[in-house]
């Protein structure tokens, strides 16, 4: 009985070990089984990733940046070769090792290394993130070795921005600078990463998509220390497409040259074609200080400049263009037959209107004068009267046909279009009604009325033309690394102004005698052998009642601004063009000598009176 009952307790006791083992083996394979769903279902492909990632890391390749260059095949804009020291953020174990290691030979501040460090980890772990660019040579190989000591850390090659040129054609090539947040986010389909340069103004930002070029890349196999071991796989960068001014890079040097130490700008276009053959801002900045990055001092000294040497004056200085807008009121007043080639109208010096007195620059006076002599000598008086028999509204349906009050289409971003006031728009704008006063102001291209240089160029084309009003270009053609054309410009007639032939033969040869005629008031700009149509122009700044125009004792920025709208069309190479001379003085002193210039340099004939400038 006792024998039965010993086996029974041991029997039972062996079946609660088997029990108590089962259960045992039972929870660990459950907490194994949970483990493996966790590793391999919740979170498998991360660790997937992690695990190939620490085997093979993936390389972006820059592609270099497309180049830019002048109609005669002359580089304004390449590459080269540039280092940049990077982070990987899923190998870079200790950051204040890297710091202390890498700091002080690339001159940057613990705290900035540190910002930089937390920002890479917005990207895929892996990837590389930058944090110097234009590294130095010297840079470079004070570094290289150290890299290996220290994981996750790697000296890229990538294209660097270099402009040969320097200052000239700055504000049309335009800068770069690194993407941001919203740039990568709204194109997202070019593939931006943060630290990635991106065109910022002028060339370089309105054909950024042909410029950039198409990122390559290679997986790399990689030991426990990031050393590489081989390349796994590779797509090369294709190259940014070219792309072809239309400017004459000597022409353009040559401008600036004659130019210099001024503020203002000039525009020089083919009148048939509307291809922009120079244009020129003054003052400028040398390109190069923005490649790869511009310093903090530099920055400062050029946004706090008080000539705002940043601003593309041809395209965003708005000037009131004076006389050179009696171009505009001579045409609508024959296009409307308001006055005929012979009907002279008197000029005393002033006339009266709504009890106000509203002089000539003359005020001697003129004497009677028909519209030929009232554009050579630049009546006042004569407008006057032209704008109160067209009225502001006529007066700016004329300036539209000219291209006024609206971006030229160019081909340059951030275009401003200039001002045609209205009675609307001043009711709208200051809540008051149009007074005659301002009709007799904007006749003569004072008042609310605003153009730009290139919009004065394209004026002057117009008369040139007979009459066409061209869409201005900058850009020749654009070229795939390839040799593919994907864009060539081909002439826009916009529309033509609604002149017969016998008003334009009036208009070319009144503007002829501006330039030609003894008591034309731009006489400076005459050359010997070439026939040059012109029109002058002297902007105010502020009201001058008291005081002399050339008065040198007026402060420098309430001084007129000079303008001078000219061309040549009876030599093989037409040309048209604008100069405005900021705070210049008179049109005729100032800045016709200056076209008189540029024109003897593009058709190579000496200079008649270069003695005295």
């Amino acid at each position: 009985m006792d024998e039965i009952s010993d086996h029974e307790v041991a029997r039972q006791h062996y079946q609660l070990r088997i029990r108590v083992a089962a259960v045992v083996m039972f929870l660990f394979l459950g907490g194994l089984a949970a483990r493996l769903w966790h590793l391999q279902v919740l979170h498998g492909g991360s660790y997937e990733e992690m695990a190939q990632e620490n085997r093979v890391r993936f390389l972006r390749l820059s592609p270099s940046r497309g180049r830019i260059l002048d109609s005669q095949g002359h580089v304004l804009a390449d590459n080269r070769a540039g280092f940049t020291f990077a982070v990987v953020p899923g190998e870079l174990k200790e950051p204040r090792t890297l710091i202390e290691h890498f700091g002080t030979t690339l001159g940057m501040r613990p705290e900035e290394m540190m910002k930089l460090i937390e920002k890479s980890h917005s990207i895929p772990r892996f990837r590389t993130f930058p944090l110097k660019t234009n590294m130095s040579l010297e840079e470079v190989s004070l570094i290289k070795s150290d890299t290996k000591r220290v994981a996750g850390v790697s000296v890229e090659v990538k294209p660097v921005r270099v402009y040969p040129l320097g200052e000239s054609l700055c504000h049309v090539l335009g800068t770069l600078g690194e993407v941001s947040a919203e740039d990568v986010a709204r194109n997202a389909s070019l593939g931006y990463r943060p630290g990635d340069l991106t065109g910022k103004t002028g060339i370089e930002k309105q054909y950024e998509t042909y410029l950039k070029g198409v990122e390559g890349w290679e997986r790399i196999e990689i030991d426990a220390k990031g050393r590489q071991l081989r390349v796994l796989e590779k797509q090369d960068p294709v190259m940014g497409a070219d792309v072809v001014l239309t400017v004459d890079a000597s022409l353009q040097r040559f401008v600036e040259d004659v130019f210099k130490d001024r503020a203002g700008s000039v525009v020089v276009v083919e009148p048939d074609t509307g291809r922009v053959l120079a244009m020129v801002s003054k003052p400028g900045f040398d390109l190069n200080l923005f490649s790869p990055s511009i310093s903090r001092r530099d920055w400062k000294l050029l946004t706090e400049d008080p000539l705002h040497p940043l601003e593309n004056r041809s395209i965003r200085g708005v000037y009131s263009p004076a006389s050179a807008f009696k171009i505009v009121v001579a045409t609508a007043a024959l296009a409307e037959k308001l006055v005929t080639p012979d009907e002279k109208i008197n000029c005393k010096g002033e006339m009266e209107l709504g009890g106000q007195i509203f002089r000539c620059w003359n005020r001697h006076g003129h004497g009677k004068v028909d519209l030929r002599h009232a554009m050579i000598e630049s009546c006042d008086i004569y407008f006057y009267e032209l704008g109160l028999r067209l009225g502001a509204e006529r007066i700016a349906h004329y300036s539209s046909l000219f291209g006024l009050g609206k971006p030229t289409g160019c081909g340059l971003p951030q275009e401003l279009p200039g001002l045609i006031p209205t009675a609307r728009w001043k009711q709208r704008n200051y809540g008051e009604s149009w007074k005659d006063g301002e009709t007799l102001l904007i006749a003569i291209g004072q008042g609310y009325l605003s153009s730009t240089p290139i919009q004065m160029a394209m004026m002057a084309a117009a008369i040139a033309n007979n009459g066409k009003i061209m869409r201005p270009t900058i850009v020749q053609e654009i070229r795939t690394a390839d040799g593919k054309t994907v864009f060539a410009h081909s002439p826009v007639v916009r529309w033509r102004l609604p002149l017969n032939d016998k008003s334009l033969t009036l208009l070319q040869d009144a503007m002829v005698g501006v330039v030609s005629d003894l008591r034309g008031t731009g006489k400076r700009c005459r050359i010997p052998g070439i026939t040059v149509g012109g029109k002058t122009g002297t902007s105010q700044v502020v009201r001058l009642a008291t005081r002399s125009e050339g008065d040198e004792l007026v402060p420098y920025h309430e001084r007129t601004h000079a303008i001078f709208v000219g061309y040549v069309k009876d030599m093989p190479k037409k040309i048209a063009l604008a100069v405005v001379v900021e705070h210049g003085g008179q049109g005729g002193e100032s800045a016709a000598p200056l076209a008189r210039r540029i024109i003897c340099g593009y058709y190579g004939v000496p200079d008649p009176d270069g003695a005295h400038e």
